[in-house]
């Protein structure tokens, strides 16, 4: 036995070596003594610092993620964390956006955050507030409207964009951003007072030209544009995958608007598209459930004059226009226009059938839905919504089987228009034997009935009504003189303007007054920012084209 042996046995110590060999033999870990794993690096404490962009004031309530623990800020913007260096933090708080950091290798972390809400007040010119204005930034999804003193609170809000201010009456509110808090404006009226351009204006040569002439000569400032009639074609170019679905694309479009819209409105000309809903011959070719349905022939029911009507009950109709809206919207209409929105008419109903009991109670929701669905859709653009209807559903005291009425229309639209044609009243109407020879008393008698109706329901909404240009069935044709009646009935009664109907297009020119100076239909697209504080900015109009 050497030394070592004798060392170790007398003390009783394995040397290492043959421990090794040892454990070894024995299956073990060919591990040595005295060698060990890096030591993992440690967290280290640092303060964190939490302020806003602007003016670098502390923000308390500030929520870190990312450390150890996660941690919320003091009154002083500060919280103490724990964390690797490298490592990300995301800290948040409320009315701001978002932002993340990395821990530095050393010292404390100062993190700013943009504030993302909006806070301001919509005035008309004369500095009173408007309530029920619609605001957003483009493109963005967030929407609120003003209250009774006009104050809109708006959050999401990113740094750059345009902030829209939309509400009828009133022209198109597009601001940029300023990067503050606080962002006011004052509002610039505007009247659409419009003639109806049905698609042989579009046709014929020279038709549109003659029209555009008398708009330049007048004080006529809009168009109503034919954009879709009974027959379910789209009288435009569109790529929309619905329409091709439905096979509305026309293969020649009628109307290039591309080139129409620039044109009308380089003439200072606000643009509205006329859609019909219900009479659709197109859609039920490759939908056909879509449809009316005729009980003997199983196949879509038609009226006397051979047109399909939509069943407003089926699911799909409505987010079908809705789709159509939002694309004439995208294409630079200012305001989007549905007529026939109703209940099927004017066939034998005996051989009709809808998805639903054709009861009041059941009407009036599925028109409801319809106009809820696309003035949802409708909201985030640019354009303005508004109705053709019938006025007799809303003298009467019900839906006159076609389901319409104030409540189920009035809260959804920008625009409510309702085309009170004298000619169109039946006998006694008010008491008058013959209402075509009565227009201003007709008109006057409807409209205080109608802003009675939409006071209660929608006191943003402006009412614009359709008024007569031409003769009906038996009744003579309507002079200058019957229309300045018409028109006056309008004003007497607070309308927003009018649009007149004549299907030829052929407009009394006697009937309308001079050009209007200092009008303009474009959008504001300024909002100075030397206003004094607490006062709203006035919008500057862009330069006249």
């Amino acid at each position: 036995m050497n030394d070592v042996t004798r060392h170790g046995a007398r003390r009783g110590i394995v040397p290492p070596l043959i421990l090794v060999g040892l454990l070894a033999a024995c299956g073990g870990p060919p591990s040595l003594p005295f060698v060990s794993s890096p030591t993992p690096e440690q967290p280290r404490q640092l303060v964190v610092r939490v302020v806003e962009t602007n003016g670098q004031r502390p923000l308390a309530g500030a929520r870190i993620a990312g450390a150890q623990s996660p941690a919320v800020t003091t009154a002083d913007g500060t919280a103490r964390i724990s964390a690797l260096r490298g490592a990300t933090l995301t800290i948040a708080a409320d009315d701001h956006a978002a932002a993340t950091a990395s821990v530095p290798a050393d010292g404390d972390l100062t993190v700013a955050l943009r504030p993302n809400v909006i806070v301001g007040r919509v005035t008309g010119a004369a500095g009173k507030p408007l309530a029920g204005a619609k605001v957003y930034v483009d493109g963005q999804p967030t929407l609120v409207r003003t209250d009774a003193q006009g104050r809109y609170r708006l959050g999401g809000v990113p740094s750059k964009g345009t902030l829209v201010i939309k509400l009828a009456g009133y022209r198109l509110g597009l601001l940029p951003l300023l990067g503050k808090a606080t962002q006011d404006v004052a509002m610039q009226p505007f009247q659409a007072r419009a003639l109806y351009a049905p698609s042989s204006v579009f046709e014929g040569a020279g038709h549109l030209d003659q029209m555009l002439g008398t708009i330049a000569r007048t004080e006529a400032n809009a168009m109503v544009i034919d954009v879709k009639e009974g027959g379910g074609w789209l009288y435009y170019a569109t790529d929309l995958p619905e329409a091709k679905q439905a096979g509305a694309i026309m293969k020649a479009p009628l109307l290039h608007l591309d080139t129409l819209l620039p044109r009308l409105k380089a003439r200072g000309i606000y643009t509205i598209a006329r859609m019909v809903v219900m009479k659709d011959d197109t859609l039920p070719k490759s939908r056909p459930q879509l449809a009316v349905q005729n009980v003997s022939t199983h196949k879509p029911w038609t009226d006397f004059k051979g047109n399909i009507w939509l069943d407003p009950y089926e699911p799909g109709v409505a987010e079908y226009i809705a789709k159509i809206a939002v694309d004439l919207a995208n294409k630079g209409f200012d305001e989007v226009q549905l007529d026939y929105v109703r209940f099927y008419s004017d066939g034998n109903y005996n051989t009709a059938d809808t998805n639903l009991p054709n009861t009041q109670s059941f009407r009036l929701p599925a028109i409801q839905r319809l106009f809820r669905v696309v003035s949802n859709a409708l909201a985030p653009t640019k354009a303005f919504f508004g109705a053709d209807v019938f006025p007799i559903s809303f003298i009467a005291s019900d839906d006159q089987g076609i389901g319409q009425r104030p409540e189920v229309i009035m809260p959804y639209v920008d625009y409510f228009d309702p085309m009170v044609y004298p000619s169109h009243y039946g006998p006694y109407t008010f008491g008058y034997a013959v209402p075509n020879e009565h227009p201003y008393e007709i008109i006057n008698r409807t409209l205080r009935l109608m802003n009675r109706e939409a006071a209660g329901l929608n006191p943003a909404l402006q009412i614009r009504p359709w008024i007569q240009d031409f003769g009906f069935g038996p009744f003579r044709k309507y002079t200058a003189t019957d229309i300045h009646a018409e028109m006056k009935a309008l004003r007497d009664n607070g309308a927003d303007g009018w649009m007149i109907w004549n299907a030829a297009a052929r407009f009394t020119a006697g009937a309308l007054g001079p050009p209007r100076a200092g009008e303009n239909a474009g959008p504001m697209t300024s909002a100075p920012s030397s206003a004094p504080s607490g006062a709203p900015a006035s919008a500057s109009p862009p330069a006249s084209p």
